[in-house]
């Protein structure tokens, strides 16, 4: 988890659900130079979130994939497991921010004015019922995010959050 925590680490792991790429690629997709993509591909890969493809690699070349299971972050019990767990949510909120901003000051197409979807609700759960949701939930998008590409299918960005409401509504 602690790997994930940091946005361009974040952003490679999302990149290889794709599909395996190699780093000079992923670079390339995120505006960085190889070296600096590099390093933060062997972060993940010592952390378990990717590993490398040998079927696919040559000397020059390593192609890098995703370890294939969905990412759920607990929260450790411990003060620096909570800390890695804050970070990392940290990060995947400034995110969420980022993408609604562009989403509002952009023009989406008029099919994607009419498709999109923004809901929120206060619902009262317990801890195991929200962990029961968002579980659910990663089933769904997790399905979704393995079909192969479709024609007219477009990265589209996917968050729930079900959280407590820490000093009330």
């Amino acid at each position: 988890m602690w790997a994930l925590a940091q946005p361009l680490r974040l952003r490679l792991f999302e990149l290889l659900a794709e599909g395996p790429a190699t780093g000079a690629r992923l670079a390339a997709r995120v505006g960085e130079s190889r070296g600096l993509t590099s390093y933060h591909l062997r972060v993940l890969a010592r952390s378990g979130a990717i590993a490398e493809d040998p079927a696919l690699g040559t000397r020059r070349e390593r192609w890098w994939r995703r370890i294939d299971e969905p990412v759920v972050w607990p929260t450790p019990p411990d003060v620096e497991g909570r800390a890695i767990t804050d970070r990392a949510r940290a990060t995947m909120f400034a995110r969420d921010l980022e993408v609604r901003r562009r989403f509002v000051a952009g023009v989406p197409s008029a099919d994607w004015q009419r498709s999109a979807f923004v809901g929120n609700w206060f619902v009262d759960l317990t801890p195991a019922e929200a962990d029961e949701l968002g579980r659910r939930v990663l089933v769904l998008v997790d399905e979704l995010r393995r079909l192969p590409k479709r024609p007219g299918a477009e990265p589209a960005f996917v968050s729930l959050n079900v959280l407590p409401v820490v000093g009330g509504t």
